[in-house]
């Protein structure tokens, strides 16, 4: 065989077991993807390297990316570059001004933001949210002010006997003065006339004939009525009637206001007052109200202010963010986030992402492979024809 036609077998050999020895090196990275056993014994180098210690992997990326890549310090620090700030001040700034001359609704805007049923969902949220906190208010004044045990008289402004006297009279006065008009009424001529029927019809024997002979009722109610008129216009009756009310509120002052609206409702204090505010305030006909509002009439008008307080409030906003960057990432537990997501994305999709990226540099290292075994191959042949 001529001396050149050995070296040229020589280089193309070598640099075939080169390029193919490099590509083979480079696809037992990702392959085979599952171990492979015959007679019993699983082969070498099976499965791939990087199928193998996937899980290995998985932990030391993520421990690579909490420690290094994504870091507490480095996302703070993120957030205080003014850069960063001014980017979200101009964000927020072109989005309001968009929104303030906007026909849309707030219910349309919610609607492209969650959807339909998700904004239905956060709705009744809002409702059940605001319920919470009403009803968590009340028994935090219940308990921080001692509501159930504190007797009534020291939450009412101005309470003394001369209050009570001054309260009795006046609601004397008034009971006394409806009795009297409701009498001289044709509801109460009636009632009036009613009773006198009542009496006759109940008298029984020689009386009761008699009675139901001779006694008009309509002549009677006429005379009675100028006297109970009468008595009820009286000091006396007045007198004794204030004394009832004063007897009732000292009576009253004196109870716990716990025991005092359980007796009138048959619920304890709190739930009574949960359950009023809940009949007095209708939060989801303000939150329907709201959806119906254009954003326009709600930012327009107030735009020249919200201009003024919002770098203060983005201000104040990023370093709250700033301060509970540590905190979410505590509760994130980023190792463990990247190994999960590591360890769940398929073989199949990292060795495309691998090559997609570096691809080109797998080639050229299967080239460079090609390129050392031809220089192997002609150092070969020179060597073995020099010993010839």
């Amino acid at each position: 065989m001529p001396d050149w036609l050995f070296v040229l077998v020589n280089m193309v050999v070598a640099a075939f077991v080169g390029g193919v020895t490099n590509h083979l090196a480079i696809k037992m990275l990702f392959h085979p993807r599952e171990k492979i056993v015959l007679f019993g014994r699983r082969l070498p180098f099976t499965p791939g390297l990087i199928p193998k210690r996937k899980q290995e992997i998985a932990v030391s990326l993520g421990n690579v990316v909490s420690d290094y890549l994504v870091t507490s310090e480095g996302i703070q620090e993120l957030i205080r570059k003014p850069a960063f700030r001014n980017k979200i001040e101009d964000t927020a700034v072109q989005k309001l001004k968009e929104w303030s001359e906007s026909e849309q609704t707030v219910g349309q805007l919610a609607h492209s933001l969650w959807g339909p049923e998700q904004w239905d969902r956060l709705k009744q949220l809002a409702q059940e949210s605001a319920r919470r906190l009403t009803a968590g208010g009340v028994h935090a004044i219940w308990r921080e002010y001692e509501l159930e045990n504190k007797p009534l008289k020291v939450l009412v402004p101005g309470w003394s006997e001369t209050t009570i006297d001054k309260w009795s009279g006046a609601a004397a006065d008034t009971v006394l003065k409806e009795l009297s008009d409701t009498l001289l009424s044709a509801e109460g001529q009636r009632l009036l006339r009613n009773m006198a029927v009542t009496m006759v019809d109940r008298a029984g024997g020689f009386l009761g004939a008699m009675a139901a002979i001779f006694v008009d009722e309509d002549k009677l109610v006429t005379k009675l009525t100028p006297m109970l008129v009468g008595q009820l216009s009286s000091e006396k009756v007045r007198e004794t009637v204030k004394g009832i009310v004063a007897g009732k509120l000292e009576e009253y002052g004196e109870m716990p206001i716990g025991s005092l609206l359980e007796a009138m409702s048959g619920e304890s204090g709190p739930e009574l007052l949960i359950g009023k505010l809940e009949e007095a305030i209708p939060w989801m006909d303000w939150i329907e109200r709201l959806e119906a509002l254009q954003l326009k009439e709600i930012l327009g008008p107030r735009m020249p202010w919200l201009m003024s307080v919002l770098p203060g409030f983005l201000e104040k906003g990023l370093a709250m963010l700033e301060r509970g960057v540590p905190v979410a990432m505590k509760a994130v537990n980023l190792p463990q986030l990247v190994r999960e997501q590591v360890e769940k994305f398929p073989v199949e999709r990292l060795e495309e992402v691998i090559l997609s990226v570096s691809g080109r540099e797998f080639r050229a290292i299967t080239w460079l492979g090609v390129g050392l075994g031809a220089v192997i191959g002609l150092f070969q042949s020179f060597m073995t024809l020099m010993w010839r």
